[in-house]
């Protein structure tokens, strides 16, 4: 790379930074601290649902907001997120992220979002990321939890633009996804994928899918309550990922596993609103198994 190209990209870049804290004071779910740097920020929070005399404070909805809407080369988001005892936070998007296509010899894109609880209750919600053609994408989520924490989480990624027919022909995408249990790991998972040239993403690895869900779920350890619950889910999973594969004609490849104290269950296919669907379907079915509460869908989705 010439000297002049890295002094161009020096001056392009545009890194955002997020740090909070949430705790469970007063019988709901506050934003106790707040630090943030370039275009990252934090809605106010919102409390949709309905008070309950048995938990410990009211779930509150956090919305993270990058208004450029997505990152070209040498673009960096880090987000931080801490969750004190007794606290309930579920966070998502307002729109999908997009790591637009990278320039030649230019630096990737690269976003890190590591959330740490303390007793607390986490529902991990973000829209899906786009990577388009060409992108030099590097994604890692870490999940730290302590004592008696509990977790829902879905990730999200397309690989190109399936309505405008983008496929994912050049570029790389590595993308990591940890669950620590008192820094003990849970589940760790890493993707490691090349552009698939001119018949779009690697099909030995994603049989031509584009589109790749997950959700994950976690209750607390050595809980009869709720391991119970993960079982239960696991079965009406099992229920949704047949219904999925046969609306679908058997274009999604859909399945459900209980790893010890984790729930994972994927949906691989070539539709972002099929993958939508069953992450949401998949929360909603958990939720009010794991923790006794009912799905009550962000305001933000419904637009």
């Amino acid at each position: 790379m010439l000297e002049s190209e890295r002094s161009f990209i020096g001056a392009r870049r545009w890194p955002a930074s997020l740090d909070c804290s949430f705790s469970g004071q007063g019988g709901r779910t506050r934003l106790e601290h707040m630090n943030f740097s370039g275009p990252l920020r934090v809605q106010r929070l919102f409390y949709p649902e309905k008070e309950r005399a048995d938990q410990a404070s009211l779930p509150c909805h956090c919305y993270l907001l990058h208004p450029p809407g997505g990152m070209v080369s040498g673009d960096s988001l880090d987000i931080k997120c801490r969750l004190q005892a007794g606290s309930h936070c579920l966070v998502t998007t307002p729109a999908a992220g997009k790591i637009y296509r990278a320039g030649e010899g230019w630096a990737a894109q690269s976003q890190s979002c590591c959330a740490e609880l303390e007793d607390g209750v986490l529902e991990w919600l973000p829209l899906e990321n786009i990577v388009y053609n060409g992108a030099q994408a590097r994604l890692s989520t870490l999940f730290r939890l302590r004592g008696q924490s509990r977790l829902l989480a879905w990730d999200l990624t397309c690989l190109g633009r399936a309505a405008c027919d983008e496929k994912f022909a050049a570029g790389r995408l590595v993308q990591s996804l940890c669950i620590l249990r008192d820094e003990k790991p849970l589940l760790h998972e890493r993707l490691d994928l090349e552009g698939g040239g001119e018949g779009g993403a690697n099909p030995a690895l994603l049989r031509g899918g584009q589109v790749l869900a997950a959700f994950y779920a976690c209750g607390r350890p050595d809980h009869p309550r709720d391991a119970k619950a993960l079982r239960s889910a696991k079965e009406a999973l099992q229920g949704l990922c047949a219904r999925t594969r046969e609306e679908s004609g058997g274009q999604e490849s859909c399945g459900v596993t209980l790893r010890g104290e984790v729930l994972i269950a994927r949906c691989l296919g070539a539709n972002a609103n099929v993958a939508r669907r069953f992450c949401r379907k998949a929360w909603g079915l958990t939720r009010p198994l794991l923790l006794g509460i009912e799905a009550c869908a962000p305001r933000v989705w419904h637009t």
